[in-house]
């Protein structure tokens, strides 16, 4: 449920999100849908600043410069 909402929103923001980035999303993050809409927030944010993919190095870069 919270995979289709997620990836529902992903894709209205026009981003791609792949099974193993939602599965690392999914078991490393809170679970619920607020914390997960604000991390993927900061990743679309995160990815269009550093014009990189979203994928799982990206979200450990963001978390280190974070």
């Amino acid at each position: 449920e919270r995979r289709a909402v997620l990836r529902q929103s992903a894709d209205a923001r026009g981003v791609f999100l792949s099974d193993e980035v939602m599965d690392f999303m999914l078991t490393r993050f809170s679970r619920d849908l607020g914390s997960l809409m604000e991390l993927l927030n900061m990743l679309d944010g995160y990815a269009l600043q550093t014009q990189r993919a979203i994928t799982i190095p990206l979200i450990k870069s963001m978390l280190e410069n974070s």
